[in-house]
């Protein structure tokens, strides 16, 4: 029963990935998982406890891949071993998780404002993930890093899913240099910025 629940939660990510969260439809998740006609109607009876079984994967998928990523148990003295992590990351999700992360975003411009979008949201990376890291290499405020990394990062991340930079070949100096100005403004503890001396 949990692996049809599981398959029929794929499909809609594919089909979400795909044709965007309005074609998402239990006859649609039907076709897309190779099921019989009604399939996805016995497991999720109306359309939005499929969009809510649809948002518990994705978010379980992605917070999977941050979890074996290793940036939560980063403790680096060097901020530079946070980015090169982080452009490993990006190249990882391009690479196994394109229509996931195609799928998030439709679904974060959908259901925001509608429902909560704080752990979707969050699956991908959230500040907590990034503060130890970045209080390793010596920021003097994590947290404040931790947010405009991840603005960056995301941003990166959108770009490279369905914006201008979608199925243009990663460049890991291109986006680690990018994640590095995210950081250029914050002081290390020892009184110089990211990067620079005072």
């Amino acid at each position: 029963m949990e692996d049809r629940r599981m398959l029929i939660a794929d499909s809609a990510i594919e089909v979400v990935a795909r044709d965007g969260v309005r074609a998402l439809t239990h006859r649609a998740v039907d076709s897309e998982a190779g099921l019989p006609s009604g399939s996805t109607s016995y497991y999720c009876r109306t359309r939005a406890q499929l969009l809510s079984l649809t948002v518990d994967r994705l978010t379980s998928l992605l917070r999977g891949f941050v979890e074996v990523s290793g940036i939560q148990e980063l403790a680096s003295s060097d901020a530079d071993d946070v980015l090169s992590m982080l452009t490993r990351m990006i190249e990882g999700l391009l690479a196994d998780y394109r229509g996931e992360l195609a799928a998030r975003s439709a679904l974060i411009m959908e259901l925001t404002g509608k429902d909560d979008t704080t752990d979707l949201v969050a699956a991908l990376l959230d500040p907590s993930d990034l503060s130890s890291a970045l209080d390793a290499a010596g920021l003097r405020d994590p947290a404040a890093a931790a947010l405009d990394l991840l603005a960056v990062y995301e941003g990166l991340l959108w770009e490279r899913t369905v914006g201008r930079l979608a199925g243009a070949e990663v460049d890991h100096q291109h986006d680690a240099d990018l994640l590095g100005s995210a950081l250029s403004r914050h002081e290390h503890r020892g009184g110089r910025l990211f990067g620079l001396l005072r």
